[in-house]
């Protein structure tokens, strides 16, 4: 096979092409310190690391569902501790005058406490995170208990919100529910979870009438029916904060467990796209060496003639 000079020149250009390539993409990968800048350079790889980018992304939702649910239940967990704190107040406002008592300044003094602590109940159990009514389930912007004050009684102790328990997703396919309903909490319906049965709102009414006032004289029965209902109140409440601290003790193990996930995730990602700054160096020092010595030789054979040959 002869081969002429234009053969020669166009195989001289391809060289210098081929080596400004193979340079270029070492300087690429040397500025972005990325193995795989493009799809094209690995297209298998390049799905892996789409792939761990996706999971990653969602980690990353899932934490931040987390750090919501986390939120919302220390806002639950503070509200349950106040409504077993006041309840506690009542237990001893009711063990005081247990037996009844006929002095009607005594009776009166009792009343107005349990009316005022029913009050703190209701407030307490309108508690809000954001502009949303912890207590309210899914209806959770309207207030879900109304409140009186001692000359304006309430005519029920009905409840606003609904038994719907919002729940988010803390890993693929694994879910938990956000809150506790206030008809649970405060008047011992509601299933799955069921925390008692004592309507703790009716048991106050209950008690505020046993005691009396300073016309009305003591029920001792009535005392101590509402005072053992009071004490399976508390009960309801403890059982409550429980839970709440079970779900906490949940997503913060979820928590790491994504945490953990990640971390793995990224080091799967680095360990592909992590270049050898080293070994790019030398491989950088080869092929500039390499083109210059193209670019040399080309230039020598393109000063050839025929004549040189004669």
């Amino acid at each position: 096979m002869r081969v002429t000079a234009n053969m020669s020149a166009e195989n001289s250009l391809y060289n210098i092409q081929l080596s400004r390539r193979r340079l270029d993409n070492t300087q690429e990968l040397i500025s972005s310190g990325q193995n795989i800048n493009r799809p094209s350079d690995d297209p298998i790889t390049s799905r892996v690391l789409l792939e761990v980018g996706d999971k990653v992304r969602a980690l990353d939702q899932y934490s931040s569902n987390i750090s919501k649910a986390s939120s919302w239940l220390k806002f639950t967990s503070t509200a349950l501790d106040g409504l077993s704190s006041i309840v506690n107040l009542a237990q001893k406002v009711t063990g005081s005058i247990n037996s009844g008592s006929s002095d009607p300044n005594l009776r009166q003094s009792a009343h107005d406490q349990l009316v005022d602590l029913k009050s703190q109940l209701i407030d307490m159990a309108n508690t809000q995170y954001g502009d949303q009514y912890i207590f309210g389930g899914a209806n959770n912007s309207v207030i879900p208990f109304k409140n009186s004050n001692a000359d304006n009684p309430p005519i029920d102790n009905s409840f606003a919100g609904d038994g719907t328990q919002l729940t988010i997703e803390v890993a693929q396919g694994s879910f938990q529910a956000l809150n506790i309903t206030g008809d649970r909490v405060l008047l011992g319906t509601g299933s799955s979870p069921n925390y008692g049965s004592t309507n703790i709102l009716d048991t106050f009414d209950n008690l505020i009438a046993a005691i009396g006032d300073r016309l009305t004289p003591s029920n001792v029965t009535d005392i101590s029916t509402a005072s053992q209902a009071l004490q399976d109140g508390a009960k309801q409440l403890i059982i409550a904060t429980s839970d709440v601290l079970s779900r906490t003790t949940r997503l913060d193990n979820m928590s790491k467990l994504n945490d953990n996930n990640k971390n793995t995730l990224l080091s799967i990602s680095t360990g592909i796209q992590e270049v050898d700054y080293a070994k790019l160096g030398i491989q950088q020092n080869n092929q500039q060496i390499a083109f210059e010595a193209s670019l040399s030789a080309t230039a020598k054979l393109t000063k050839l003639s025929l004549l040189d040959y004669m």
